[in-house]
């Protein structure tokens, strides 16, 4: 094999968790590459909140994670459950350790669950700069302070291995040339999930279409190249979905927002058919249900119904927030909206409904049930909860298509306590490492702030055990 350039660890993207490894890699005396496909790095991890996942207590956080994703079946052993508590027990520490502070800004996605009162979803103290938000601006600045090695514009096409099956580099397209960079520690996948990868998202998930608020750049390199070395999969159908917006002339979506509590979403029969509060990671559980009978997702779009109060209130959307964020700002008064005929507007209930395709008495008797619910304080129908049921006043009322939309998806190859990627028979692949979304241990369900937390906890895993694997050592560091 003709080596044109050689590293002791090879991380392939440059988000949060490539990040996170390098640093840590580096640090335990291990000589660091990192690829990165994107003119610019940062993946999902600087369009998100910035949010981490933090737990205070690992025996009750533990609980809650078991609870979480094997509440149904087993779907993530005990082992890396507890591995993964463990390390985001210290994320904390980890990241204030750089000098920074951080504030608690919520918890558990699902209270009621035993343990949920150790989860805590942290947040670095201090505004976005112009890297990003202050998390991953912290990271990329820690990356730079250590000198590591970072090719941007640089595509990883295949993973090399040995004859016995060992990774031991990956060819990488870096301008006009291919190269092969040989990896005597190994390689770590950080690349993302497959939110832009059309033929993933119809295979492997039910319902669509489903769009995207993310990084464009993920599109399932990281599978397609696990997967060509032997790599078993789980929980590809395992994702985080909100609602959102998506205009034709944009890739990413918008992520819905109401500012008002004066809205219901409706099918495209008309009719409500989930409170419109539930948890903010788990829509496509809600909007993905298949009408046999119509051959049809009747839920995909579906409606957000709304009034004048709540069109005024302010932004339909977080704008601010995914790939959109510097491409489109959404006018404070929906206006702008309107006038591009992304919202449909009218007087009445009934020329609404023509205007979007429901039939008039079926939106007209669903406004008016929601609203009886209002009054008497109860939702009877889908139990929304109190404190959100305010009516639906008089017109003019709004419409705006809403589909199901990726914050992140989950699944990919499969990884052990170690992050070493896993071979069908659970023996790992030698020298094949992966963190944060590419294979996330989260199944049935996801917690907020849960794959930040994951760059975190696995990333410093993987850069630990990549660099210690073998022991290839920097012989002068700057």
């Amino acid at each position: 094999m003709n080596w044109e350039e050689e590293t002791g660890v090879l991380i392939i993207g440059f988000g949060g968790a490539g990040a996170t490894a390098a640093i840590t890699a580096h640090d335990f005396g291990a000589k660091v590459l990192i690829v990165e496909k994107m003119e610019k790095g940062g993946g999902n991890t600087t369009l998100s909140l910035g949010g981490f996942l933090s737990i205070t207590d690992i025996d009750k956080g533990l609980l809650y994670l078991e609870n979480l994703c094997n509440s149904i079946c087993t779907t993530v052993g005990s082992d890396i459950l507890r591995v993964y508590v463990t390390q985001c027990h210290k994320n904390k520490d980890w990241v204030e350790g750089f000098g920074v502070s951080t504030h608690v800004y919520g918890g558990a996605s699902f209270p009621l669950l035993p343990g949920a009162d150790a989860i805590e979803k942290r947040i670095i103290i201090g505004g976005k700069t112009k890297e990003g938000n202050a998390f991953w601006s912290l990271l990329k600045q820690q990356v730079e302070k250590r000198w590591i090695d970072l090719w941007k514009d640089s595509k990883a096409k295949d993973l090399i291995t040995d004859a016995s099956g060992a990774v031991i580099g990956a060819t990488i397209q870096k301008g006009e040339k291919e190269l092969a960079v040989k990896a005597i520690n190994g390689v770590i996948l950080t690349c993302g999930g497959f939110e832009y990868n059309e033929s993933m998202k119809v295979n492997y998930l039910k319902g669509y279409p489903y769009y995207s608020f993310g990084s464009s750049g993920n599109t399932g390199d990281g599978i397609k190249m696990a997967q060509r070395v032997g790599a078993d999969l789980w929980h590809t159908s395992s994702v985080s979905v909100s609602l959102g917006f998506k205009a034709p002339d944009f890739d990413a979506a918008f992520m819905s927002h109401p500012p008002s509590n004066r809205f219901i979403y409706v099918d495209r029969n008309g009719k409500r058919f989930a409170s419109e509060f539930a948890e903010h990671h788990a829509y496509h559980f809600i909007v993905d249900r298949f009408d046999p009978n119509t051959i049809d997702y009747p839920c995909i779009p579906c409606l957000m119904i709304f009034d004048e109060t709540a069109c005024a209130a302010g932004p339909l959307v977080i704008s601010a927030l995914g790939n959109n964020h510097d491409k489109y700002r959404w006018s404070k008064d929906n206006s702008q909206e309107m006038s591009r005929g992304w919202i449909v507007s009218d007087q009445t209930l009934a020329g609404l409904a023509k205007k979007i395709g429901l039939t008039p008495c079926v939106l007209e008797k669903t406004v008016n049930q929601y609203n009886y619910f209002c009054s008497i304080d109860e939702d009877q129908d889908y139990n929304r909860p109190k404190e959100k049921l305010s009516p639906i006043g008089p017109g003019p009322y709004y419409a705006m298509n809403l589909w199901p939309c990726l914050i992140n998806t989950q699944g990919g190859p499969k990884r052990n306590q170690k992050a070493q990627v896993l071979y069908p028979d659970g023996q790992p692949i030698p020298n094949l490492y992966s963190a944060g979304e590419l294979g996330s241990l989260f199944g049935l369900l996801y917690q907020g702030a849960g794959n930040l937390g994951e760059c975190l906890a696995f990333g410093r895993i993987a850069g630990r055990e990549a660099a210690s694997n073998l022991r290839y050592k920097v012989k002068g560091k700057r």
